[in-house]
């Protein structure tokens, strides 16, 4: 069970269409370290995972006219989705690693071939070049492969697995860094921007960027 401390005075500068977002509190999310009593918040920070600030992570990561945030499916009503049982399906971010924020997640709505149905899935870019806060008009198109990750104790990669949540010791740790590379690249995102606000992007399970010229047909287009 979570919580979240929100303040109406504050709209966080990270969302570059606040109004989009059919929740009200979530443009007004704010640190919640600093309304606990000053005891309460140590013992917090102690167990708190990150370790850059915001100690308390960050939600808002888009920057105008790069591909570095948050993204919508074309027509799909924003945040709201045209499905409220599939409300994830349209939804798109490309942001740092809420724990480990030197590393970059691709987090998509729609997996093509999830046998769970949701296709709403969560994979590291291996290798963020160039960096998403960098990419914008002027890239063209843009290959990244993609892989599994999981938290372990630091300078313990043998250790890698679900980690202990309250082992202030844990960092991120990759499997694209295991000794089986070849076996473990997910598949590849290719994105381009089109305009500030409109990308294309399609997503490949199973392939590799020496084996990719190109969009399919099967592209779709996001905006924000």
């Amino acid at each position: 069970m979570g919580f979240r401390v929100y303040g109406y005075e504050i709209i966080l500068p990270g969302f570059v269409s606040p109004e989009h977002y059919f929740e009200p509190w979530k443009v007004h999310t704010v640190d919640p370290f600093p309304y606990f009593l000053t005891q309460i918040r140590e013992r917090l920070l102690q167990r708190n995972l990150r370790e850059v600030e915001p100690l308390a992570g960050k939600i808002d990561h888009d920057i105008d006219g790069k591909l570095a945030g948050n993204w919508f499916e074309l027509d799909s009503n924003w945040y709201a989705g045209v499905d409220w049982h599939k409300y994830w399906d349209g939804r798109l971010s490309i942001s740092p690693e809420h724990v480990d924020p030197t590393q970059w997640v691709f987090s998509i709505g729609h997996w093509p071939g999830e046998a769970d149905g949701s296709g709403a899935t969560q994979y590291l870019i291996v290798n963020p070049d160039p960096n998403p806060r960098n990419v914008d008009l002027t890239n063209g198109l843009v290959k990244y492969e993609l892989g599994h990750f999981w938290h372990c104790t630091a300078g313990e990669p043998k250790h890698c697995g679900r980690s202990d949540p309250w082992d202030s010791s844990v960092e991120l740790y990759a499997r694209h860094m295991a000794k089986n590379v070849e076996e473990l690249i997910t598949g590849v995102a290719l994105v381009q921007l089109l305009e500030d606000r409109l990308i294309k992007i399609e997503v490949l399970p199973g392939k590799k960027t020496d084996k990719l010229e190109d969009f399919t047909p099967a592209v779709k287009l996001y905006e924000r």
